[in-house]
């Protein structure tokens, strides 16, 4: 969402957009009694060319205006900018672009893979459909106890209340099984952490260089939870042996561990491991961010665990080597 002083934007999927595809900006008012009628031109510009224009009328009142708009498919990611003016007023937003071919390779990653979905059919199911991906299908923790999956993804909001459905998911885990937990809200722990609601941070701290998170840049991993009110986080004890991969930035820096609360979270349990994802992600169809991460997570989950140490425990980054400085050797007189 962009904020102007007449209008707030809103791009379907944060402007995060597959070419070809149609997507949406909303138009609505900034002021709550609505503005007077007026007609707002438009153009999608990239790299200084002009791929499409148009003018909609905006009707008064308080009514929102929706354009529908389709970006120019494309083979690598790049980067358009949309340009508005209205009432004296304008706005460059930009909108970021991604091939549909995003996912494709997935299949053969995951090759001699046996991989379980514990989701509805229209989620995740759906998506590994569409990518030639094979899985079996369960629709209850129940059903977990009779199997023994390479991988296992449990879909958004798959998981309820009652702590015991997430017996078998941990079973699993220690019996060597890669496991991943999207987003729950009901549980009120996962994985034997508590879940708390909080407000979202000015800035979410990642650890960009972990494997769930290649191809997404510093500015899409932020955009996540821009616009979020609040954010279900995983309650992580004080040198707790788990990987936090995105979470809260620490109140006063230190040395010494701290409790940390986090949304994207990994630990290796006896033989195998799981990772615990919080972030509210988008459409696996129509998101280019929560497709990337799908391909990323079932990388990493075709790869062998590694070891989880606490925070004490983990080596210290390498620090800078020290800047060097020329010198000039001036040779002496007799």
């Amino acid at each position: 969402m962009r904020a102007a002083s007449l209008l707030l934007v809103l791009l379907s999927n944060h402007g995060y957009w597959f070419g070809g595809q149609e997507n949406t900006i909303t138009l609505r008012p900034a002021a709550e009694g609505g503005l007077p009628a007026a007609v707002l031109s438009w153009k999608l510009i990239f790299d200084g060319a002009e791929l499409q224009q148009g003018r909609t009328d905006l009707p008064a009142g308080g009514t929102d205006t929706v354009i529908h708009l389709t970006a120019p498919a494309t083979r690598v990611r790049i980067t358009m900018h949309w340009l508005y003016q209205v009432v004296g007023e304008s706005g460059d937003i930009p909108i970021f672009a991604f091939p549909t071919d995003i996912g494709d390779r997935m299949a053969t990653r995951v090759r001699g893979k046996q991989i379980v979905v514990w989701d509805r059919p229209q989620g995740l199911p759906d998506m590994l459909e569409r990518l030639h991906v094979p899985h079996t299908v369960v629709t209850s923790g129940e059903q977990l106890a009779v199997m023994r999956p390479d991988i296992l993804l449990v879909g958004p909001d798959a998981i309820g209340k009652s702590p015991f459905a997430q017996s078998p998911l941990l079973s699993l885990a220690q019996s060597g099984a890669s496991v991943m937990i999207f987003r729950q809200t009901a549980a009120l722990q996962l994985m034997g952490y508590d879940l708390v609601s909080r407000n979202r941070p000015a800035k979410m701290q990642w650890r960009n260089e972990h494997p769930l998170l290649l191809d997404l840049e510093p500015p899409d991993l932020q955009s996540w939870t821009d616009d979020a009110a609040s954010v279900m986080a995983v309650q992580l004890p004080a040198d707790e042996p788990a990987l936090e991969i995105g979470y809260y930035p620490r109140e006063v820096r230190g040395a010494r561990p701290a409790p940390i609360d986090a949304v994207l979270v990994g630990k290796t349990v006896g033989k195998g491991r799981f990772v615990l994802c919080q972030i509210l992600l988008g459409d696996w169809n129509t998101d280019p961010r929560s497709r990337i991460l799908l391909s990323n997570v079932l990388d990493y989950l075709s790869t062998r665990p590694q070891p989880t140490p606490s925070p004490s425990r983990r080596p210290a980054p390498p620090s800078a080597p020290p800047p060097s400085v020329r010198t000039i050797d001036v040779p002496q007189g007799e």
